[in-house]
């Protein structure tokens, strides 16, 4: 159920969808922004007319864009050329500099560092933590159950969600790493983890997983 953020606009190029002739807004801010609320879905041929302190954030097929006023923006980018510099682009979350922190590869990881509503689909869960260079220990606890440890080793950012404890709508659970602080996890279930990038926005903005929809939107920004 995780798809890497990487290929997407690849996926985009080989494999057209309805949705291709669409984008959605994320965020916006600004004297405008009753007009373009997150989750708003506009066409291809649409413009968005920004006034000065404005700024709206797209998910289009293979890209984000950050847009500020004042100024009119085609939601249409110059596709073939902002699809082929997205697939190209380097990977946010390829080799990274010493000291920079690891950035989630996947917005249908569940980050047990934020607490927040998780989207998820029916089947296998990751967790993930952007530290990873030492073992730990997490404990999950639902709120009505026997609590679960996972023992995370060194050198792994990701580890499998246990079978002991299930998954199910509005369920919340508290995640304890060892040595920080507990998160509070709510879940959302949907029926299948989207193919398509602007669905996939569409989807955690409608049930409010921001956290997700932050890995989304800054894993396509150009």
């Amino acid at each position: 159920m995780n798809w890497p953020i990487a290929t997407l606009a690849v996926v985009a190029t080989i494999a057209p969808s309805p949705l291709l002739s669409k984008a959605v807004v994320v965020r916006s801010a600004g004297p405008s922004a009753k007009s373009y609320p997150p989750g708003k879905a506009l066409p291809d041929t649409a413009k968005i007319a920004l006034q000065p302190g404005d700024s709206v954030t797209l998910v289009g097929p293979g890209s984000a864009r950050n847009l500020r006023g004042p100024g009119t923006f085609p939601v249409a980018s110059s596709s073939a050329e902002g699809l082929a510099m997205a697939a190209n682009r380097r990977s946010r979350f390829g080799a990274m500099r010493s000291g920079e922190l690891a950035l989630n590869p996947s917005p249908w990881n569940v980050d047990v560092t934020q607490s927040g509503t998780i989207c998820a689909a029916s089947g296998p869960l990751k967790l993930w933590r952007p530290e990873s260079e030492g073992a730990t220990k997490l404990t999950i606890t639902p709120a009505t159950g026997a609590a679960a440890t996972v023992d995370w080793p060194a050198g792994k950012s990701t580890a499998d969600w246990p079978a002991s404890i299930k998954v199910g709508a509005g369920a919340e659970y508290k995640l304890a790493l060892a040595d920080r602080g507990t998160e509070s996890v709510k879940f959302v279930m949907i029926p299948a983890v989207p193919k398509d990038p602007v669905e996939a926005a569409q989807v955690l903005v409608d049930h409010g997983c921001q956290n997700q929809l932050d890995v989304l939107v800054d894993g396509l920004k150009e």
